[in-house]
């Protein structure tokens, strides 16, 4: 059973949840990323070298399909924040994933299988307004998003139309990875997030976003959703081996995050969180390609597409290399008219300043 803690403002409802489904569902789309970005190391990763050939190529595939991240089941875990009757128990999220109906749904509210997967496209295209797709256009919908897209129809239309097998494919991934990976890393994670949920049990905030960075350690992070957007309820969850990054969802008035637990609730030294923090941050000045980036944004603000066209480097490329330093803390990023702007973060200088004292010998510093 999940353990909630609530606390009404006058605006808004703040939720902290213990939900092994959510935890579980957070867990595979992180051990799904350990293969594509940098900075996720420990539990994800060594997953990945465990798992079955069989079930690692479903864990990819489903949350690649139909147009990539986050994936048909990505969207699913977006949505869950929406169902606390899902939150309960695995069985409960299995079940409902095998009575969800196989089209589009109720859109945006209640979506079908294949409403999960339209839902999960967020790459900008031509077609505009993309939210708004009526069952009958569905498979003319995703047609166009592919081709716009430049990728190949056919084989995505194919299992598009068959979302009873896809329903189930989603149901058996879930079962499979919670008994052969997550059931056995419970004795870890469980005391962790119920740390994290008996810490801030008595929150109350009324300014959300100043929360949010006090509890990630992050400078920024979902922001944008909060600033375009209304609230009413916000849900917390608090996960294990997500490195650098932070997890959003985004379901009509309500916003969900996973974020990583807090050191004191893993039972970790400040020093140990500094040295980690620390870590991250040299292994992100460690790539010859990132400083070029970063050589780059000390003339000015520049957008990714531009950042692409200088370098020489694919998209994917340029696009792993941002995310991992906006997560680290070396850039900032804003959005306007669907393009992405990045610009180096004026603090990171003197916090990188301030981190050479720890390679001086203790009596030096004390002496100075």
């Amino acid at each position: 059973m999940p353990r909630l803690s609530g606390t009404l403002t006058p605006k808004h409802t703040i939720e902290f949840v213990v939900s092994e489904p959510l935890d579980l569902m957070n867990a595979m789309y992180f051990t799904h990323l350990a293969g594509y970005i940098e900075g996720i190391e420990a539990w994800p990763k060594q997953v990945r070298t465990e798992m079955q050939p069989q079930l690692l190529e479903e864990l990819d595939s489903l949350f690649a399909f139909p147009m990539g991240q986050p994936g048909v089941i990505g969207a699913l875990a977006d949505r869950l924040f929406a169902y606390p009757q899902t939150w309960r128990d695995v069985a409960s999220l299995v079940g409902f994933v095998r009575q969800l109906p196989e089209g589009v749904g109720d859109w945006p509210e209640r979506l079908g299988v294949q409403g999960l997967a339209l839902y999960s496209i967020r790459t900008p295209t031509a077609l505009g307004q993309r939210d708004v797709t009526p069952e009958a256009s569905a498979r003319e919908t995703l047609r166009k998003l592919l081709e716009a897209d430049g990728r190949e129809v056919e084989p995505v239309q194919d299992l598009f139309e068959r979302p009873a097998e896809l329903r189930e494919r989603m149901a058996r991934l879930i079962e499979r990875f919670y008994d052969e990976h997550y059931r056995q890393d419970l004795p870890r994670r469980l005391p962790c997030m119920e740390r994290s949920v008996a810490a801030n049990r008595d929150v109350r905030e009324t300014d959300i976003a100043a929360f949010m960075r006090r509890l990630t350690g992050r400078p920024e992070g979902c922001e944008e959703d909060i600033r375009h957007n209304a609230f009413d309820r916000f849900i917390f969850v608090p996960s294990l081996d997500m490195g650098p990054y932070l997890s959003c969802g985004v379901i009509g008035r309500i916003h969900g995050l996973y974020y990583s637990c807090e050191a004191q609730s893993i039972q970790e030294g400040p020093e140990e969180e500094e040295m980690r923090r620390l870590a991250r941050l040299y292994k992100a000045l460690s790539d010859e390609q990132r400083l070029r980036i970063l050589n780059m944004l000390r003339e000015r603000e520049m957008y990714a597409q531009e950042i692409v066209e200088r370098t020489g480097l694919h998209q994917s490329v340029v696009s792993r290399h941002l995310t991992f330093m906006k997560a680290v803390g070396l850039l900032s990023e804003r959005r306007q008219n669907n393009m992405k702007f990045y610009t180096i973060d004026p603090s990171i200088g003197e916090e990188l300043g301030k981190t050479l004292s720890l390679f001086v010998p203790r009596e030096a510093n004390e002496g100075v």
